[in-house]
């Protein structure tokens, strides 16, 4: 890991700090996370995913179309280990996939995002982006799995997966830039301005979000998410992009993306279907902060 790339890594850390030390000092609170959250999902991340896939190489969209398919293989792998540590355990059907959840479903957005724009520029984004396209068609299968295990309906989850705003922002610029549209100097410096605000923000309502009560209770198994997720998936990652022979950039992005702390989103799952929620966020609590001291690790490897 280059000068660069540590610095890179300390000022995405620095600002996850700030978040915490705003909400220690009471001038934001915990529940200011959830504003931030909503700029940063339907209008900041929108404006970064729309350019980075807007000004992107149409050339080089086929060999970036096996990213996702590598996110979904790993995601099924990491489930599965869960899958087997809790029957194992004996665990009830609702703490089982309250941990299956985050060992499964990886933070490649909020997270992902700007370790690999912060490292890698546009580029390194356009692949984190594929990769989290692999995420959400993860969401949409666990959602239909709990459906079919615990009840429900399926046109809510699909509801959720055709509003999500970044699954727009990705089509609406892969429509435009096939069809060449011109944005115009005003759109253009406008969806710039916004997309700046996306890696500040994510990172302070992480920061904002960071809770250590609830850990200690849910500690092993929490442990477990977070080696699973943190070490084992990215080792996972690996073995298949060195398989399938996929180097350069996708390699290291791919591995990169792999190793994330568990998704904010499996709470919203374990919320909807009545799980264990308070141990899924247990775990990604712990993964979240584990991963300030795995990632720069697993980037001085890469």
């Amino acid at each position: 890991m280059n000068l660069n790339s540590i610095e890179t890594v300390l000022a995405i850390i620095l600002m996850v700090i700030l978040g915490y030390i705003l909400r220690r000092i009471n001038l934001l609170k915990t529940e200011d996370a959830h504003a931030l959250n909503k700029i940063v999902v339907n209008v900041a991340i929108p404006s970064l995913i729309f350019l980075s896939v807007y000004s992107m190489n149409t050339s080089d969209l086929p060999g970036l179309t096996f990213i996702p398919l590598i996110c979904i293989l790993v995601a099924l792998i990491t489930g599965s280990i869960a899958y087997l540590w809790t029957s194992m355990k004996g665990y009830s059907p609702q703490k089982k996939w309250g941990i299956i959840l985050p060992t499964a479903m990886l933070n490649s957005g909020f997270m992902g995002y700007p370790f690999s724009m912060g490292l890698f520029g546009s580029e390194g984004l356009l692949r984190a982006v594929f990769y989290d396209m692999g995420s959400v068609l993860v969401f949409i299968i666990l959602g239909i799995v709990l459906i079919l295990i615990f009840g429900g309906k399926l046109k809510d989850i699909l509801r959720r997966f055709l509003m999500f705003p970044p699954l727009w922002a990705i089509i609406l610029g892969l429509g435009s830039n096939y069809l060449h549209f011109p944005l115009g100097f005003v759109v253009e410096d406008v969806l710039y301005y916004l997309s700046g605000a996306a890696i500040p923000l994510i990172m302070i309502s992480l920061g904002l979000s960071i809770e250590f009560r609830g850990i200690k209770e849910n500690f092993q198994d929490a442990t477990f998410v977070s080696i699973t997720r943190l070490l084992i998936s990215p080792l996972m990652a690996l073995v298949v992009v060195s398989i399938i022979g996929l180097g350069g950039l996708e390699k290291t992005v791919t591995i990169l993306e792999s190793a994330m702390p568990s998704a904010m989103l499996s709470m919203v799952l374990a919320i909807s279907y009545d799980l264990d929620f308070k141990t899924t966020a247990s775990c990604i609590f712990l993964s979240t902060l584990l991963s300030m001291v795995t990632l720069p690790l697993i980037l001085a490897l890469l």
